[in-house]
């Protein structure tokens, strides 16, 4: 195959191809076979009657086009992977006459593909970094945490039940117009009050409660509530504290430092989490500069975000985000419907998401250009090789196949981006982050951290 690519106007380029005879007259046999499994000629069993009779049956032209229509997709496809063009739209494609057995066959492809974003400063921008800082506070709540992991829980006699507490308790939910609640009845239930587990009202109604007590209190759920039928209702429930527990936490010793970690000392244990708390500091600072380099550069640059990129990039966002909901066992549907929103809104909401990372890519496709940065195959298939170890495939047997699909092009334009941004960061100037801007990092960052343990 031959191909000739040839740019014209509003992105769009012309492919000129011309397709081999072997490879013409390779998609007019497999389709000869096709056709003699399917068809039935009298005097033949089913997939038995020679060519000839079957040209003879359909006529010549028919299966050429018929040829035609299942190979030109496959001859786009590999015209485009020769050429090593994106496109980001359905071609247009034309030819002047049918294949013939024996021939070449010519057709030209116009689509539209990614446009170039034209770069303004992108080398030596001043951009602000966070001054990386562990403080002593930090570790101790580090420390902390580490110690509620190696407590214990200690019953409680002589205290009612306060905010933190673990409690045992028996309990069961009535409508106030009358009749059981589904769900709403437990005995011997451990609640930790004040987690949120339940509903705050409940929880709240808890404390104060002596251990062998009993109580009833209503409680009224909530309009956003996830079982609809219970949006705004009052619910009366009658409730046994059996025990109360409370956490026994270790002393912070030694001793402590040996059961909770590999060091023999409490202050060797110190020293490692402030190691370990420097490093993630480190690298959540290096990932908010390498974030505001980009932003900056992209700023600086022209570039027309093409609208079919744009609702490619929703949809897998929406995508993506509804493979989430499913692993957490509920159908998009069903979330839509908690939630009170639609596949619409989502996808609206995603929008200026999705044009802001389409713009960033092209923007670091031109910084691949300028700089005429490279990607070895080595690399590529270094990549590939951690997919076919969680897939449990052959590494060549993949590498193979992403390259026949595209999908070893994408991942190798992915690497290019990554050492774009690499040089950008490299090349930047870091500048001393304002107060003001350095308390809103720090509070992103925390609020990154939290969504990650949820």
């Amino acid at each position: 195959m031959s191909v000739n690519v040839t740019k014209l106007e509003d992105n769009k380029v012309r492919m000129d191809v011309e397709v081999a005879p072997e490879q013409v007259q390779k998609g007019v046999e497999a389709k000869v076979r096709e056709l003699a499994r399917k068809i039935r000629v009298p005097g033949f069993r089913p997939g038995k009657a020679p060519r000839r009779v079957i040209e003879s049956h359909l006529g010549r032209d028919y299966i050429f086009m018929e040829a035609l229509q299942d190979s030109l997709p496959n001859w786009y496809s590999d015209a485009v992977l020769k050429s090593r063009l994106r496109p980001i739209d359905r071609p247009e494609i034309s030819f002047d006459s049918p294949p013939e057995e024996g021939k070449s066959f010519k057709f030209s492809a116009t689509v539209e593909v990614r446009p170039e974003a034209r770069l303004g400063e992108y080398k030596g921008v001043e951009v602000p970094r966070r001054k990386v800082e562990v403080s002593d506070e930090d570790v101790d709540r580090q420390l902390e945490e580490f110690r509620n992991q190696f407590a214990t829980l200690a019953a409680v006699e002589d205290r009612p039940v306060r905010e933190g507490d673990f409690v045992i308790l028996d309990f069961k939910g009535e409508r106030m117009a009358g009749g059981p609640v589904e769900g709403a009845e437990a005995e011997d239930y451990m609640l930790e009050v004040g987690r949120g587990e339940f509903l705050e009202e409940f929880e709240k109604n808890l404390v104060g409660m002596n251990a062998g007590e009993r109580k009833q209190f209503g409680v009224t759920f909530p309009m956003d509530y996830r079982d609809e039928s219970l949006r705004g209702q009052s619910v009366l429930f009658r409730v046994h504290v059996k025990e109360i527990k409370e956490r026994d936490l270790p002393p912070l010793d030694d001793e402590f430092a040996m059961e909770a970690s590999e060091f023999d000392t409490l202050e060797e244990f110190r020293g490692a989490i402030r190691e370990q708390l420097e490093e993630a500091a480190r690298r959540q600072a290096e990932g908010e500069f390498r974030a505001r380099v980009l932003d900056v550069v992209a700023a600086n640059a022209e570039v027309e975000v093409p609208e079919v990129m744009v609702e490619d990039r929703v949809r897998e966002m929406v995508e993506s985000f509804e493979r989430n909901v499913q692993a957490q066992g509920i159908k998009p549907e069903q979330y839509y419907q908690i939630a009170q929103t639609t596949r619409e809104e989502v996808a609206r909401q995603a929008r200026p998401d999705a044009e802001d990372v389409v713009r960033k890519e092209l923007v670091l496709d031109a910084v691949v250009r300028a700089e005429d940065i490279r990607v070895e195959e080595s690399e590529v298939v270094h990549e590939i090789e951690h997919l076919a170890e969680d897939s449990g495939r052959d590494v060549n047997e993949l590498v193979e196949s992403m390259k026949k699909n595209g999908t070893f092009q994408l991942l190798e334009e992915e690497i290019a981006r990554r050492k774009a941004l690499d040089f950008l960061a490299e090349n930047a100037i870091p500048t001393e982050l304002e107060e003001e801007e350095a308390e809103e990092a720090e509070a992103e960052a925390a609020e990154s951290g939290e969504e990650q343990e949820r």
